[in-house]
């Protein structure tokens, strides 16, 4: 097992690795290097090695160098000759380019950044570190990439080999957004540039495989056109492997990264991919076994060395198997952290199964293979486990079977319902594998959304504030673009504004297109049809007519909301400050107000949480209790205000209402062994001795300060359901750790004599 932490790394620190340097489209203008090159894109990669470890011997400039040892693989050697090229020649700006092109191939963006703006700070028209800068930027929510692209692309800049760089890019892009008219001419205008020059076809070819796949044209061409050119050419399958990854369509792109292996055993980033995709598949061997070799080749990359690291952690892991109980029922298998496997594991399969039930009778598709769900403590290594790198903000992950998600101490309570994001990575479940994968993304979080707040286990439609703004300066997107919402947002909040837009979308079409469409889409989608293509199929409409009725039904739903934003924002501040002042009344009067704006209104600023404060601080326990409860049954899941309503409820005699709300903590925070005693006692002296059970047992696994107590209750249990032997060893296991526990005792004694407590 190799030692490994969670890892960004800073470039200097490791030896060789194994990143094959990028085709760099007249970067470089050395005719030495480029007579390597030459060899080495047309896969003679014996004679094209001999031919750099040749510049490195020779008595040849330190730039030279620098690019012979980073086509050897040597990147900290080539690292040290770039430093001493820009030592001997501080404004020999295109090697300074080229040294900021190897930091962002080796995973180093920030470095990159920091020498390409050096440049230009210098060389202001510097069309090399302009598109270094677009293809560093290209990713990120702002448009700030189009900065550096559009200089490129207007030929304010000269440099034919930058210029076909930022067409390269752009094609990527319009495929990654599903723009293929765009891909199209952006490749039309690339190859155009190549004919006329020295310069390989190959990422053209391989862009233009990944076009065909995209829209199903059954054509291998390119692939062939590759593979005569440099047989050794692994990205021409690598590269529409990441658009398969990008439409989530993980087993296809599993064979084609293997195919871009066989082609090029060396090729780091292909064995990278293939074996985080096989981890998604949840080939546990084959997965480690690639990113073991992308280690090898590469320990730069950050994604595999945290995902390595991620495996190496399951040993910490417990698997928890549910098998059906009638045929045609699927397995559900949990990945739990051993610490919170006993509390999370009942509630995670009882949940299961019902989503299960619901959305086969729903949607009309039977699963096929068992349901694998993992759940993290640690935030960070979920996010490594969805995307190789920490940092992402969303809170479940589905690749097909398997779903990926934070466990509940992976956030803090009160942001994190988890048993709401269970129901909804389930619903992905079935709208990939019904469609086969085809389904897009828009579609498939809608309806997650959607089922959320209809079927899941805290039902309510929750719109956060955000969106009402978005809605307001109508910064919804049309139907047939609405996944460039979450696939390249342009701004902060566009991601969440494009899940309720999503959801609404769905409520709309299931309002006012009738009972069954959101199953007929899917099938549309399974099909191979297109959003413009399925919503004028199914539902009868074109898509800016569809546009049109659900602007409309936005105006009808929430119109009234929006016209009173400012108002809300106003009257929320003030809430506040009267909350620090004490002064309850105006408080009330406030929170009342904004209640009759949004009734449904339940998240964490809910006026109904002021409301009840304020109400019970005026000693109005009743009017208070009133207002928790309707934040509770709206969908609200503060777990301290929901233990607060619990309490309330016990002490006003509604025990069995107090049992449900304390029930529907769980699905927020199930690693309260207080909470879970509590809800023991109560089911307990319902009549529920099952249930009870279950709640004794899961607060004994949570190793409560008492657990006498805990070993007490559990007797309790076993006893009422008439298991004698079982209530007498855990009453024994209590008198162990607290020998003159009295009711230990005496219950023990009742049992041994026999008789009867009950």
């Amino acid at each position: 097992m190799i030692s490994r932490i969670l890892i960004v790394i800073a470039l200097v620190a490791l030896p060789a690795a194994g990143i094959a340097r990028g085709i760099h489209y007249g970067a470089v203008t050395d005719p030495a290097v480029l007579e390597c090159d030459r060899l080495h894109w047309r896969g003679q990669l014996e004679d094209s090695r001999l031919c750099y470890a040749n510049l490195l011997r020779d008595e040849t400039p330190a730039a030279t160098k620098a690019e012979a040892a980073w086509a050897l693989n040597n990147l900290k050697q080539a690292n040290e000759w770039f430093r001493r090229a820009m030592a001997e020649n501080p404004n020999d700006y295109a090697t300074k380019v080229r040294w900021g092109d190897l930091f962002a191939d080796s995973h180093q963006n920030g470095e990159a950044m920091n020498i390409y703006r050096e440049v230009l700070a210098e060389d202001a028209g510097n069309a090399f570190a302009m598109l270094g800068a677009a293809r560093v930027l290209v990713d990120s929510f702002e448009d700030a990439a189009n900065a550096y692209l559009e200089p490129l692309m207007t030929g304010q800049v000269p440099g034919d080999g930058a210029y076909l760089g930022a067409w390269l890019l752009v094609a990527r892009v319009a495929l990654e957004n599903g723009n293929y008219d765009e891909a199209t001419a952006a490749l039309d205008a690339a190859g155009d540039i190549v004919a006329d020059s020295a310069w390989p076809p190959l990422e053209i070819w391989a862009l233009r495989a990944s076009l065909d796949l995209l829209t199903e044209v059954q054509d291998d061409r390119w692939v062939q056109l590759s593979l005569q050119y440099n047989p050794n050419y692994g990205g021409i399958y690598a590269t529409p492997a990441h658009f398969y990854v990008i439409t989530r369509r993980y087993r296809d792109a599993i064979d084609l990264y293997q195919k871009a292996v066989d082609a090029d055993p060396g090729l780091a980033s292909a064995h990278e991919q293939l074996g985080i995709n096989l981890l998604r598949d949840n080939q546990m061997t084959r997965a480690r076994q690639h990113l073991e070799r992308a280690y090898e080749l590469d320990p730069f990359s950050p994604r595999a060395v945290n995902t390595l690291r991620l495996m190496d952690s399951y040993s910490t892991f417990r698997l928890v198997e549910d098998l059906p109980e009638t045929a045609g029922e699927v397995p559900v298998v949990l990945r739990l952290h051993e610490s919170e496997s006993a509390a999370i594991a009942p509630y995670a399969i009882e949940l299961t199964r019902d989503s299960i039930d619901v959305f086969t009778r729903r949607y009309g598709y039977e699963l096929r293979e068992p349901v694998i769900i993992e759940m993290y403590p640690d935030h960070e290594d979920f996010a490594v486990r969805t995307a190789g790198m920490p940092g992402l903000g969303i809170l479940g992950a589905t690749f097909g079977y398997l779903i990926a998600m934070d466990s509940p101490s992976g956030r803090p309570a009160h942001q994190f319902q988890w048993g709401t994001t269970l129901w909804h990575e389930m619903a992905h479940v079935f709208t990939l594998e019904a469609t086969d994968h085809l389904v897009p993304r828009w579609y498939s979080e809608g309806i997650s959304v959607f089922e959320e707040w209809r079927s899941g286990p805290n039902p309510g439609v929750r719109i956060p504030m955000s969106v009402y703004s978005a809605m307001k300066d109508d910064r919804f997107l049309p139907i047939a673009g609405l996944d460039e919402g979450f696939l390249r947002p342009t701004y902060e909040q566009q991601v969440i504004v494009s899940y309720m837009q999503a959801g609404l979308v769905c409520d709309y079409i299931d309002r006012h297109h009738g009972a069954g469409k959101l199953r007929d889409l899917l099938i549309a989608y399974r099909d191979g049809l297109k959003t413009g293509e399925a919503i004028l199929a199914v539902l009868g409409v074109e898509p800016e007519t569809f546009d049109a009725g659900f602007a409309a039904f936005v105006a009808a739903e929430h119109g009234p909301v929006l016209e009173q934003l400012d108002h809300w924002s106003h009257t929320q501040a003030n809430i506040a400050g009267k909350i620090a002042a004490e002064e309850w009344q105006d408080v009330i009067t406030l929170a009342g107000s904004l209640v009759e704006i949004i009734p449904q209104y339940v998240e964490p600023d809910s006026p109904y949480l002021a409301l009840a404060k304020a109400h019970d601080a005026s000693g109005d326990r009743a009017a208070a209790l009133e207002a928790l409860e309707i934040f509770w049954r709206s969908g609200g899941y503060d777990p301290a205000a929901l233990r607060r309503l619990g309490n309330w409820l016990v002490e006003a005699g509604r025990d069995d209402d107090a049992i449900a709300v304390f029930s529907s903590i769980n699905l927020v925070d199930p690693l309260d062994s207080e909470l879970h005693g509590q809800l023991g006692d109560m089911l307990l002296e319902a009549g529920r001795a099952e249930e009870a059970l279950r709640e004794f047992e899961i607060a004994v696994s949570l190793q409560p300060h008492d657990m006498a107590t805990a070993w007490y209750r559990l007797a309790q249990a076993q006893h009422q359901l008439g298991n004698v032997e079982r209530s007498q060893a855990h009453l024994l296991q209590a008198l162990d750790v607290a020998p003159n526990f009295r009711p230990a005792q005496r219950l023990l004694l009742k049992l041994a004599s026999g008789e009867d407590e009950q």
